[in-house]
Protein backbone atom coordinates (compact mmCIF):
# COMPACT_ATOMS: atom_id res chain seq x y z
CA UNK A 1 0.00 0.00 0.00
CA UNK A 2 1.45 3.38 -0.98
CA UNK A 3 1.36 6.45 1.22
CA UNK A 4 -1.24 9.03 0.16
CA UNK A 5 0.18 12.33 -1.15
CA UNK A 6 -1.31 14.41 1.67
CA UNK A 7 -3.40 14.37 4.83
CA UNK A 8 -6.35 11.99 4.77
CA UNK A 9 -9.75 13.21 5.95
CA UNK A 10 -11.88 10.53 7.60
CA UNK A 11 -15.16 12.09 8.72
CA UNK A 12 -14.25 14.64 11.41
CA UNK A 13 -10.68 13.33 11.79
CA UNK A 14 -7.56 14.17 9.84
CA UNK A 15 -4.93 11.44 9.51
CA UNK A 16 -1.37 12.68 9.22
CA UNK A 17 1.61 10.54 8.31
CA UNK A 18 5.23 11.07 7.32
CA UNK A 19 6.16 14.60 6.35
CA UNK A 20 2.64 15.84 7.14
CA UNK A 21 3.01 14.77 10.75
CA UNK A 22 6.32 16.61 10.96
CA UNK A 23 4.79 19.70 9.33
CA UNK A 24 1.96 19.68 11.88
CA UNK A 25 4.47 19.45 14.76
CA UNK A 26 6.44 22.37 13.31
CA UNK A 27 3.23 24.42 12.98
CA UNK A 28 2.38 23.79 16.64
CA UNK A 29 5.90 24.77 17.75
CA UNK A 30 5.78 27.94 15.64
CA UNK A 31 2.38 28.86 17.10
CA UNK A 32 3.70 28.33 20.63
CA UNK A 33 6.78 30.49 19.99
CA UNK A 34 4.63 33.23 18.49
CA UNK A 35 2.31 33.21 21.49
CA UNK A 36 5.31 33.56 23.77
CA UNK A 37 6.82 36.41 21.75
CA UNK A 38 3.49 38.22 21.83
CA UNK A 39 3.35 37.95 25.61
CA UNK A 40 0.61 35.33 25.71
CA UNK A 41 0.80 32.37 28.12
CA UNK A 42 1.78 28.91 26.94
CA UNK A 43 -1.14 26.90 25.65
CA UNK A 44 -1.84 23.51 27.21
CA UNK A 45 -3.55 22.51 23.95
CA UNK A 46 -0.40 23.28 21.94
CA UNK A 47 1.72 21.27 24.36
CA UNK A 48 -0.61 18.26 24.22
CA UNK A 49 -0.76 18.39 20.41
CA UNK A 50 3.02 18.54 20.20
CA UNK A 51 3.31 15.57 22.57
CA UNK A 52 0.81 13.58 20.50
CA UNK A 53 2.62 14.37 17.24
CA UNK A 54 5.97 13.46 18.82
CA UNK A 55 4.60 10.15 20.10
CA UNK A 56 3.18 9.32 16.66
CA UNK A 57 6.46 10.20 14.96
CA UNK A 58 8.44 8.07 17.43
CA UNK A 59 6.07 5.15 16.92
CA UNK A 60 6.70 5.50 13.20
CA UNK A 61 10.40 4.83 13.79
CA UNK A 62 11.67 8.39 13.48
CA UNK A 63 14.64 8.82 15.82
CA UNK A 64 15.40 12.52 15.30
CA UNK A 65 12.19 13.78 16.90
CA UNK A 66 12.50 16.85 19.14
CA UNK A 67 10.77 16.67 22.46
CA UNK A 68 7.91 19.18 22.77
CA UNK A 69 8.93 19.86 26.36
CA UNK A 70 10.71 22.92 24.99
CA UNK A 71 7.30 24.58 24.89
CA UNK A 72 7.25 24.71 28.67
CA UNK A 73 10.59 26.52 28.80
CA UNK A 74 9.62 29.65 26.92
CA UNK A 75 9.93 32.57 29.30
CA UNK A 76 6.62 34.07 30.23
CA UNK A 77 6.64 37.82 30.24
CA UNK A 78 4.07 40.07 31.75
CA UNK A 79 2.47 42.06 28.96
CA UNK A 80 3.19 45.80 29.08
CA UNK A 81 0.37 47.66 30.75
CA UNK A 82 1.06 51.41 30.48
CA UNK A 83 -0.78 53.08 27.56
CA UNK A 84 1.31 55.37 25.36
CA UNK A 85 -0.47 58.54 26.57
CA UNK A 86 0.45 57.76 30.20
CA UNK A 87 4.02 56.93 29.19
CA UNK A 88 4.27 60.26 27.35
CA UNK A 89 3.02 62.13 30.42
CA UNK A 90 5.48 60.34 32.70
CA UNK A 91 8.43 61.07 30.38
CA UNK A 92 7.25 64.64 29.72
CA UNK A 93 7.25 64.14 25.95
CA UNK A 94 4.55 64.36 23.31
CA UNK A 95 2.45 61.30 22.52
CA UNK A 96 3.94 61.33 19.03
CA UNK A 97 7.49 61.20 20.42
CA UNK A 98 6.48 58.46 22.88
CA UNK A 99 5.19 56.39 19.93
CA UNK A 100 8.59 56.81 18.25
CA UNK A 101 10.34 55.68 21.45
CA UNK A 102 8.01 52.74 22.12
CA UNK A 103 9.82 50.10 19.99
CA UNK A 104 13.19 51.12 21.48
CA UNK A 105 11.79 50.74 25.00
CA UNK A 106 10.38 47.27 24.36
CA UNK A 107 6.82 48.47 23.83
CA UNK A 108 4.22 46.20 22.29
CA UNK A 109 1.47 47.13 19.91
CA UNK A 110 -1.71 45.47 21.13
CA UNK A 111 -4.96 46.04 19.25
CA UNK A 112 -3.40 48.94 17.34
CA UNK A 113 -2.27 50.76 20.51
CA UNK A 114 1.22 50.95 22.00
CA UNK A 115 1.77 49.78 25.57
CA UNK A 116 4.97 50.05 27.58
CA UNK A 117 6.29 48.34 30.67
CA UNK A 118 6.53 50.62 33.72
CA UNK A 119 10.11 49.46 34.39
CA UNK A 120 11.16 50.50 30.87
CA UNK A 121 9.60 53.93 31.41
CA UNK A 122 11.41 54.33 34.75
CA UNK A 123 14.74 53.30 33.20
CA UNK A 124 14.22 55.76 30.35
CA UNK A 125 13.41 58.57 32.78
CA UNK A 126 16.53 57.72 34.79
CA UNK A 127 18.62 57.84 31.60
CA UNK A 128 17.09 61.20 30.69
CA UNK A 129 17.99 62.51 34.14
CA UNK A 130 21.64 61.45 33.72
CA UNK A 131 21.97 63.05 30.29
CA UNK A 132 20.39 66.28 31.55
CA UNK A 133 22.91 66.61 34.40
CA UNK A 134 25.96 65.58 32.37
Amino acid sequence: MTQPPGPTVAGTAVILTGEWLEAALQAVLIAARTRSRNGLPNSAAHLELAKAFTAAMSANGQKDVREPEELQHYPQQEPPTVPIADAARQCRVSTRHARRLAPKLGGKKIGGQWFLDQDAINEHKEGMRWTATA
